[in-house]
């Protein structure tokens, strides 16, 4: 028992919270309630540019009019420079938001945690590119991913591209990591089934590859086989492809 433990991590981070099942978006207002009152600031929402004009699964987003709903352009991936502009545009307010709330692909999700990360650290976002730069914890942040794949939800790192120097590299850090998630399957509904197989099959392959990884910890191990018998009974069943 004792070698099986032995994978090379004694001291894991995780997302702290997590909210799971069909229809539990509706538990964001609540969540976000308790930001609201103790802190008296807006929630910053960033939300992938295809929800722009595909509202449906998003009824319940609890945007009020004191806060700030910005579309995240995921035709590409994120950008030192993309970045920046999104912490200029929040930083007018001069009163740091309570939350920052990611919904979308791992793009979107991988943004809402690098504006965070910039609210609170000074700087730009090509400084923070690296291993353990920050300083400072982000702003309170929630991620809600629409599709799956990405894993962007649970990793402590948001992957960025400096164009400048075509250099791509995380920001990572334990600071980088969701303080929440929920997880409604409803949200996947708008995918379409081709692009719903194919990030299915990225996230079975994240799985074998952190199985097989020489960094390990039993916690990730458990999560990884669970959810290689999931992608089975999901991505084999005969009706897969089905709306």
């Amino acid at each position: 028992m004792k070698n099986i433990l032995q994978t090379g991590i004694q001291n894991a981070r995780n997302v702290g919270r997590y909210i799971f099942g069909s229809g539990c978006l509706s538990e964001l207002e609540s969540l976000l309630k308790s930001r609201r009152s103790e802190h008296e600031s807006p929630v910053i929402f960033m939300v992938d540019e295809f929800f722009r004009d595909n509202r449906e699964g998003l009824v319940e987003l609890p945007c009020k009019s004191e806060d700030q709903l910005i579309y995240v352009d995921t035709r590409d991936e994120p950008t030192t420079d993309g970045i920046d502009n999104i912490v200029r545009r929040v930083s007018r307010e001069n009163k740091l938001p309570c939350a920052v709330v990611g919904v979308g692909g791992g793009s979107t999700l991988d943004s809402a945690k690098a504006v965070s990360n910039l609210l609170t650290n000074k700087g730009c976002a090509s400084d923070y590119q690296g291993w353990d730069l920050l300083r400072f914890p982000g702003v309170y942040k929630i991620g809600i991913p629409t599709i799956s794949g990405t894993g962007a939800e649970t990793t402590r790192t948001c992957v960025i591209t400096n164009k400048a120097n075509d250099l791509k590299l995380g920001m990572n850090s334990e600071y980088t990591v969701f303080d929440q998630i929920i997880l409604d399957p409803d949200l996947t509904a708008t995918v379409p089934r081709d692009q719903y197989f194919y990030t299915g099959m990225d996230a079975w392959i994240h799985c074998v590859e952190a199985l097989s990884g020489r960094y390990r910890n039993p916690i990730g191990d458990a999560f990884s086989q669970q959810a290689i018998e999931l992608c089975r009974k999901v991505f084999c069943d005969s009706d897969m492809m089905n709306e």
